[in-house]
This record gives C-alpha cells, structure tokens and sequence, in this order.
C-alpha cells in the first residue's frame, strides 16, 4: 500500500513539474512574441521618423533655394544635347500680306488716268523682322506691286539704351498723328483719307532719318510719349523732295487716359518743319519753309470679357500746312477727317468715315475736296479679311466728282500679320 502511494506521488510531481515547464515554456513564447512584435514596431518608429527628418530636410532646402536671390543653392541637373537645332533661332521672322482690290467706277467711262474698273493686286508685302542682339532689332519692308518693287521700311531699334528710351535710324513712317504710322493693308478702311493723301501723298509721309522715343513720367496724362524725329526732306508735296536738303524736324506728343476699366482716350499734337527749295545745307541764303500741324483724338470703348464682341472706336485727325513759296503768298491748307468704327460680333465691322480738305495749291481760299465713305468688315480668322466699301468724292469749285464701289480681299501670314506698326 506504502508503494503504491509512492509511486502515486511520484506521478503526480513528475506530472505537476513537467506543467510547470510547459507553462514556463509558454510564457517564454509569449514574451519572445512580444519582443518581436516590440523591435518590429521600434523598426517601424524609426523608419517613420527617418523618412520624416529627411521629407523635412527636402522642404527645408527647397525653402532656401525659392528664397535664395541668386539661385546659386539650386541644384540642377545636367543635361546634354546637340546644339544643331537650335540654329534655326537665328533666322529672322518674315511676314507676308496680299491686299487684292476688286473696284466698279461708277462715273462713265468708268476709268482714269490712274485707275479703272476691275481687279488690281495693290500690294504683295514682305516683312522681315529680327533681334539684332540683346540691345537692338531690325525690320525691312519690301512693297511689290505690279509698277514696281519699293522699299517701304528699313530701320535699326536700339531697346532702352537710356531708360524709357528708344533709338529707331533707317527709313520708317513717321509718327505725324496716328495713321500715317499705319500701312495701308492695317487701315480701318481701304485707303488713306483725304488730308493724308492730298498733303503727304499716297504713301504719306515715309522718310530717312533718325528717331528718339521718350516714354516720359506721368505728367498730364496715365501715359505720356514724346517723339521726335529728324529726317531728310524727300517727300515730294511738303518739301524740295531732295535728300541732300535741309533736314525736317518732327515732334509728336502723345497723351493717353484711362477713363474707366471699359474706356480710354488718347489725344496727341504734332508738328514738322522743313525746307522745300533744293538750296542744300547752305544756311546763308534765304530757305523756303514748310510747316505742318496736327491734331489728333481717339475715344475707344470694349467692355471687360466681351472685347471680341462688342466696341466702339471714334477717331478724328486736323491737319494745318502752310507752304512758303518764291516771291507770291504761301499756300496756306486746312484738312480733316473724323470716322466711328463699330464692331457688331466677333467678326462683322461697321464704320463710316468723312473727309474735308482743300487742294495744296494757289489760290485755294474756297476750294475744298469733301469725301464720305461707309465700309463693312468681316474678318473670316486672324488671317483673312474682306471689306466692303463705298465712296463719294466731290468738291466745292473743283471739277472732281468721284464715286465707287470697292471689294478688298487681305490675307497675311507669319508672326506679324496686320501689325500696325
């Protein structure tokens, strides 16, 4: 009995011992679990916070590098690659504009002189425009018609050689109020008015010289501009049409205003003097002078966002010459010519001009050309007008009576199609 107890307690402490190691080696599981799981999470801590420290660091200099004034903390990657194509950028922008007339004369028999009824190709232009360098840009304008080949512009610009300032020497147009700067083709209407044309010529005033742009401070206006310019005197209706004569000499003033976010007007005076005898530079002798002045005024309106839409322009020039001539009078001439321009939608144009000159000649006192012309525009894209246009031409005490009907078709490509200037 003694022994079976024995061996029954043996049994049971060999049993309760080995639970016991069990229970141990459970336990040791679960802490080494947990320990796994802590070092896992203590891994996962510092990654976070390394890539934390390093998406600080990268804010850090990118701040610094946004705020650095030279730029010499950015870090640039290199790149390599032929320069081959980029030689193109040295080939100058050349612009081309057709301006094609279709003309009925309506006062038998139906021509002149200088014109008839039918289909002409006014002009073919070919505009070639390039940056010199970083301080100067050259234009040359070539005029090919069916008469001949003109040279119409070709200047040099220096850009701000002082502040403000521009420097233009060659052949131009010159800035005698508004559209005698603007060729023919980026006219509101087909052709020039009358006190441009019977004043300055056809071609209005386009002479040889040099040019000085002052953008001046605000003085009387948002924005004052001051030009002048001085040139030989070649134009053949004001001066001696000789280039070796005196020089003529231009000042133009420009005033521009804000009216209001949907308004501007700008008005401007001019003046110009030089000699029309062919007497050269000799400044001993006696000079016959030409004096011409001018004034002009544009009121334009285009409401914020429907610009492409809606707009009115009216625009008005008054020019005064006085020409001396060889023992009589001088010619003393009054001219004027004021037009609204109208745009009904983002294509169609309406407007209607009214001229008033008299004849730069003797005896003028009360002879004066008057001209009305209404005009529709409709601009197919960017690239491609036509207009419609009717003109009655007639005179007080002169002969001259014209009426017509005229049909322009205006294409133009390149960087510089329709520019004005």
């Amino acid at each position: 009995m003694r022994m079976i107890l024995f061996i029954f307690m043996v049994v049971f402490l060999s049993g309760y011992v080995f639970s016991q190691e069990l229970a141990l080696s459970a336990q040791d599981d679960t802490l080494s679990q947990k320990s796994d799981s802590l070092q896992t999470e203590q891994s996962q801590l510092k990654e976070k916070q390394e890539q934390d420290e390093r998406q600080r660091l990268r804010q850090s200099a990118q701040k610094k590098i946004q705020s650095s004034p030279t730029g010499s903390e950015e870090i640039k990657s290199k790149t390599f690659q032929g320069g081959s194509r980029s030689l193109q950028a040295l080939n100058p922008e050349i612009s081309v504009t057709g301006d094609m007339l279709g003309k009925y004369l309506s006062e038998a028999p139906h021509y002149t002189e200088e014109e008839r009824s039918g289909f002409s190709l006014r002009v073919v232009e070919v505009a070639v425009q390039s940056n010199l360098d970083p301080f100067s840009m050259a234009k040359v304008i070539l005029e090919f018609s069916p008469e001949e080949i003109a040279l119409a512009e070709a200047y040099a610009t220096w850009i701000n050689p002082l502040p403000h300032l521009n420097i233009t020497a060659g052949k131009f147009k010159q800035q005698f109020g508004v559209l005698n700067r603007w060729h023919a083709h980026a006219l509101d209407q087909i052709g020039y008015p009358l006190p441009i044309e019977l004043f300055m010529g056809e071609e209005g005033l386009n002479q040889t010289g040099l040019s000085v742009n002052w953008l001046m401070p605000s003085l009387i206006a948002r924005v004052n501009e001051l030009t002048l310019q001085v040139t030989n005197s070649e134009n053949e209706i004001l001066f001696s049409g000789e280039e070796y004569s005196l020089p003529a000499t231009l000042l133009h003033l420009k005033n521009y205003y804000d009216l209001d976010p949907n308004t501007y007007f700008e008005w401007g005076v001019s003046g110009l003097a030089g000699t029309n005898d062919s007497l050269g530079f000799d400044l001993d002798k006696n000079h016959r002078w030409t004096y011409m002045a001018g004034l002009d005024l544009t009121l334009a309106w285009s409401p914020l966002n429907r610009a492409l839409y809606k707009g009115i322009t009216w625009r008005s020039e008054m020019f005064y010459v006085k020409k001396e001539l060889p023992g009589m009078d001088p010619i003393k001439a009054f001219g004027a010519y004021s037009y609204l321009d109208y745009r009904l939608g983002q294509r169609w144009i309406a407007g209607l001009r009214g001229d008033l000159a008299q004849p730069l000649e003797t005896g003028n006192k009360d002879q004066y050309l008057w001209k009305i012309v209404p005009y529709l525009t409709f601009w197919q894209s960017e690239y491609v007008y036509f207009r419609f246009e009717f003109s009655h031409l007639e005179g007080k005490n002169l002969e001259e009576k014209d009426n017509r009907f005229t049909l322009q078709l205006n294409w133009s490509v390149g960087p510089h199609r329709h520019e004005r200037y």
